[in-house]
């Protein structure tokens, strides 16, 4: 059996100093500050990507459904008001927004803007007499901005240029702006 002196000083035994206790209260505080600031880093990086995601998604769609109707717009036939009888796209202005009028394929009288919905300024699609949104209620367009170029001997093209923000807090506010030109394939 091996001896082991016990050390007492006094009636108490040894144990753990005070500034020990401290260094190592802080020491783990330090360690568990540092692990939550960085899951606080994640979480508001993951918060970003998804209102990026959301607006990249959002437009797209909104892409696609205009890019198709314009693409199969045909000339107008004297059919839809505004539009001149010989023209496929009409670029005009309402409440201080832009407009594209045109006809649809299937006969219909087309009109894209911009237009308010509880405060959020939201994509308006108008088919004859009925009207709704595509762009959704969390998304909100900065500005769109049709630009009508046409000569005897191309195409008529449209450029759109579209601002929008998804809304939300700060981190959640992913801004982005798209452009694309479309051409009709009604040739004359």
């Amino acid at each position: 059996m091996i001896y082991r002196p016990y050390y007492t000083t006094g009636n108490s035994k040894l144990g753990f100093s005070l500034i020990e206790v401290i260094v190592s209260v802080s020491l783990f505080s330090v360690m568990i500050l540092s692990a939550t600031s960085i899951f606080k880093m994640v979480i508001d990086s993951q918060r970003s990507a998804l209102a990026t995601q959301n607006v990249q998604e959002s437009l797209k769609f909104f892409l696609e459904v205009t890019a198709k109707e314009m693409r199969m717009a045909k000339k107008n036939e004297g059919v839809c008001p505004g539009l001149a009888a010989d023209d496929i796209y009409f670029v005009g202005t309402e409440n201080g927004y832009d407009t594209l009028s045109f006809r649809s394929y299937y006969g219909e009288c087309i009109k894209y803007s911009l237009a308010p919905d509880n405060g959020v300024m939201r994509f308006k699609v108008a088919r004859d007499s009925n009207y709704g949104f595509i762009s959704p209620i969390k998304i909100n367009i900065d500005h769109l901005d049709f630009v009508f170029t046409s000569s005897p001997t191309t195409q008529p093209m449209v450029t759109l240029n579209i601002q929008a923000h998804a809304i939300g807090v700060n981190l959640d506010q992913s801004q982005m702006t798209l452009q694309t030109s479309i051409t009709s394939r009604y040739y004359k």
